[in-house]
């Protein structure tokens, strides 16, 4: 897992420019010993201590990472890389409610118009492995997409390219939008009232289908995470593909 915070926009300038390159490869072991030393001549340096964050969050080194992004948000509680980074630590560590309580920072931002961070990006909030194969999951804090997406489930082929997804979406308007091509081809239609039937719906190279629907509103986060795991599981790798 990368973290995020190498490919953010409002990230603070400076620190070694080796831990940079380091975190930029992969390299985490190498990036968190470049970052500690370098934070034992320059204590207290934001930069530093992000990039060591960093470096512990690629080596999935949850609990040690959550202290130094809460330590830098204690200092700069606008730095928003910091925030999601967090959602993606408290979703690995399965603390659902600190999850909910970063992503409502984040919400709360966006709806202020807060620099640094928009209605109109989509977030990484969780990550997993079922048979072998790692997805990722994206947030869309405003429905995306002429199916209204909420969450994405997303597995890539190696290319880098989406390979099969699973949508939290409106089930009206992904069903409106269904043709031979890709679904989120397309503009995203005005959303003139709130969405009250979702429906959670896969596509595959082989399909698409449902996997369930939510027609009393949307489900949280949790329910729908259970749900797509669940699924996932009772796939073989041939089955999904």
């Amino acid at each position: 897992m990368l973290p995020l915070s190498v490919s953010a926009q409002n990230v603070p300038q400076g620190g070694p420019p080796e831990g940079k390159q380091a975190l930029a490869k992969g390299d985490f072991a190498h990036a968190k010993t470049i970052y500690q030393g370098y934070l034992h001549s320059h204590q207290g340096s934001i930069p530093g201590e992000l990039g060591l964050a960093d470096a512990e969050l690629g080596l999935h080194e949850y609990e040690a990472a959550e202290l130094q992004y809460r330590a830098i948000t204690a200092v700069q509680p606008e730095l928003w890389i910091a925030h999601k980074n967090l959602v993606i630590i408290e979703a690995a560590l399965g603390r659902w409610e600190e999850f909910d309580r970063e992503r409502a920072i984040l919400r709360g931002a966006r709806q202020r118009g807060e620099p640094g961070i928009t209605m109109h990006e989509s977030d990484v909030i969780d990550s997993f492995d079922v048979h072998g194969e790692h997805w990722i999951v994206r947030e869309y804090d405003e429905p995306e997409g002429r199916s209204l997406t909420r969450y994405n489930f997303e597995r890539f082929a190696p290319s880098g390219r989406a390979e099969e997804y699973i949508s939290l979406e409106s089930a009206q308007a992904a069903q409106a939008a269904l043709t031979p091509e890709d679904i989120r081809i397309g503009k995203t239609p005005k959303l003139t009232r709130p969405i009250h039937d979702f429906a959670l719906n896969y596509y595959t190279p082989k399909g698409h289908g449902t996997i369930t629907r939510y027609p009393k509103g949307e489900p949280t986060y949790e329910t729908v995470r259970a749900e797509v795991l669940r699924w996932l599981r009772r796939q073989t790798p041939a089955q999904a593909h």
